[in-house]
């Protein structure tokens, strides 16, 4: 007999990570990272793609965003490694373990705190430029040998964008983004510094479909396999982009300009969503023939419920829409339409963020509702 909780578990082993720069050591001898115009590959890799690849085959092993694509504030130290990790509200931080206080050099026990207040760019720490945004990537290498996964992390808050953005594009589109060909690619962008207004040109990744929206919907239609990965590994900083470097889009090149037609910044939903909540307000019409046929106002906050033609004054409740008061309850309302749809989903699919959740939830349950189409 197997072992409930234990047997039933299938993880696929971490093979390696690939890098988005590399170290170099300046006339003073201190060490700092460069980012490179190509993926910085172990030998198994380069086999395969070449010295300097800018292109890679990959495949995502599971739906959980927490898993493949986890992304957090992080601030790491030379000696320690990570030693803060937060969300923008509250965070997890290092600290001496005699003094309660931060670490520093003459620290001789550590310990990890919780639930630590965390403001994100508001940061003394991120405003210092120790602390940035980071992505930690984990997916599967098809076309390299070896049966595991590997790992990639950024710190560029365009390349972040543009993983999200695809990735729900994706999903919408296919109602999952895992188990489908993709292609992890390292572009260029032309981007402006916001200290001194000079642009250059930096390496963002984005993630790819080259084949057809057929061929697309023909692969998320194979069946998938449920794995189980491990917590991506977070001991080291990214070095696609100087920790004291902070840019800011300006998509001048061709991809770039597809790229903003096709994904805004901050899109409220995918044209994909918008077409799936047609359909299925067309197919509860159909389904409900004496349904009121008066489309309601998009600008109208409440909209009265249809009443059956037929149906006599004495039959007649008036249905009152429930009102959401809290983000949670919100939340809960979402996840009843199905085990995907939570929190990740709602931030990924619309333009609202945990902010807006937590001060206007009712407001963000009917954008949701009439997107997509539920009851």
């Amino acid at each position: 007999m197997p072992i409930k909780g234990l047997s039933e578990q299938k993880r696929l082993p971490r093979l390696g990570k690939l890098r988005l720069g590399i170290k170099v050591t300046n006339k003073k001898g201190t060490e700092y990272p460069k980012a490179t115009n190509y993926f910085v590959c172990p030998d198994e890799v380069k086999k395969v793609y070449g010295e300097e690849p800018q292109s890679l085959d990959i495949i995502i092993p599971v739906e959980d965003e927490e898993l493949w694509a986890n992304q957090y504030y992080r601030q790491y130290s030379r000696g320690r490694g990570l030693v803060c990790k937060g969300d923008g509200e509250i965070c997890r931080r290092m600290i001496d373990l005699g003094t309660g206080n931060d670490t520093n050099r003459d620290t001789k026990q550590i310990g990890w705190k919780d639930g630590v207040s965390c403001a994100g760019r508001a940061c003394p720490d991120y405003q210092a430029k120790k602390c940035k945004e980071v992505m930690n990537l984990q997916f599967l290498l098809p076309r390299v040998p070896g049966l595991g996964i590997w790992q990639i992390d950024t710190g560029s808050i365009n390349s972040i964008r543009n993983i999200n953005n695809m990735a729900a594009m994706i999903r919408a589109t296919c109602d999952r983004v895992s188990w489908i060909p993709l292609v992890l690619t390292l572009e260029p962008t032309v981007v402006t510094n916001p200290d001194d207004g000079k642009k250059k040109t930096v390496r963002c990744l984005n993630l790819r479909h080259e084949g057809s929206l057929g061929e697309l919907l023909a692969a998320s239609g194979k069946a998938k396999t449920e794995l189980l990965i491990t917590a991506p590994a977070e001991d080291e900083a990214p070095l696609d982009e100087p920790v004291e470097t902070a840019l800011i889009i300006r998509p001048d090149t061709k991809q770039a300009e597809k790229d903003t037609d096709l994904f805004p910044e901050d899109p409220p939903h995918t044209k994909a969503a918008s077409e799936a909540a047609k359909e299925a307000a067309a197919q509860r019409k159909a389904e409900s023939p004496g349904a009121d046929e008066v489309e309601p106002d998009e600008t109208q906050e409440t909209p009265s419920p249809s009443e059956g033609e037929g149906s006599s004054l004495s039959d007649k409740t008036e249905e009152k829409e429930p009102t959401i008061k809290t983000i949670q309850a919100l939340l809960n309302w979402v996840a009843s339409h199905g085990k995907k749809y939570n929190l990740t989903w709602v931030k990924t699919t619309f333009s609202f963020d945990e902010k807006k959740m937590n001060t206007n939830p009712h407001e963000c349950y009917l954008e949701i509702k009439e997107l997509m189409g539920w009851d």
